[in-house]
């Protein structure tokens, strides 16, 4: 495995790591969405677009998918991802990418913790059993609980220590975030936290810039290598930019549901100019 793999990974967990918290009375579910864009960072073209779909109880997420689209808005890939593992920042999470045939994800059932990855080619994912979990385990949108529950250490200018799972490794690697800079993104100031490989490594291995609103405490922008890769198995290293106005509370769970059951195209046409 490629140390690639570790970024990619905590690259997955940011990009799910963008909501707010909605008011609403307890237990009483309601449907948020919004939507992403990635351009390549180096001549602004649109490789993917992104739309998240959440079923919310009070503030909290309790299940989330996420269609990833062609730049032309067709799904390509879903990733689901549910709050109901007991550990704080380690969700249950699946994805599948259709054109491809990759699949990864996190398992938590009865007293089984389970790990799985099938790459490209395999007909069968790989599995491994989780016989311990470390207390500060991070695994995808788990990593916005771990901000938020960090975010004064992190704005007074420590650095936190966790392990990250990574699926295509099946097994968990250490990282580290550290704000690095307070910048705007248009009118919204922002505070850049800089992921990166704990130990050595990280000194080797480029990091990963995420922008959050200073206010909201959301997510506006990610930049560096993404989970999602292209049709020759690399993955992308791209900004992907979440506009505030494209979030939406959603009138029914109808939205959500049609996300569950889209199907998934096996190839993209060309990326456009954004």
């Amino acid at each position: 495995m490629s140390i690639r793999n570790g970024n990619t990974w905590v690259a997955a967990c940011v990009l799910l790591a963008t909501t707010a918290a909605a008011e609403s009375l307890p237990g009483a579910r309601h449907y948020m969405s919004y939507d992403g864009t990635a351009f390549d960072k180096k001549d602004g073209q649109v490789l993917y677009r992104e739309s998240h779909f959440l079923a919310m109880e009070g503030g909290a997420v309790r299940e989330r998918l996420v269609l990833y689209r062609c730049a032309d808005g067709t799904p390509f890939a879903r990733k689901r991802v549910e709050n109901a593992f007991a550990s704080p920042w380690l969700p249950e999470f699946d994805m599948v990418d259709a054109r491809l045939g990759y699949r990864e994800g996190f398992s938590a059932k009865g007293e089984t913790r389970e790990v799985y990855v099938q790459e490209v080619g395999e007909d069968r994912p790989e599995r491994e059993i989780l016989d311990q979990i470390p207390q500060d385990l991070v695994g995808d949108a788990g990593f916005d609980g771990f901000v938020q529950d960090h975010w004064d250490e992190l704005v007074a200018g420590e650095t936190m220590h966790f392990k990250f799972l990574v699926p295509s490794r099946l097994d968990y690697m250490n990282f580290k975030v550290r704000q690095v800079s307070e910048d705007r993104i248009g009118d919204r100031p922002v505070r850049v936290f800089r992921l990166a490989l704990g130990g050595l490594l990280g000194l080797i291995v480029s990091g990963i810039d995420v922008s959050y609103d200073s206010q909201s405490r959301t997510l506006l922008r990610f930049e560096g290598l993404s989970n999602v890769r292209d049709e020759e198995g690399d993955n992308y290293v791209a900004r992907i930019d979440f506009p505030p106005g494209e979030r939406r509370d959603e009138a029914s769970s109808e939205p959500f549901e049609a996300a569950r059951s889209v199907q998934l195209a096996s190839s993209c046409a060309a990326p456009t100019r954004g």
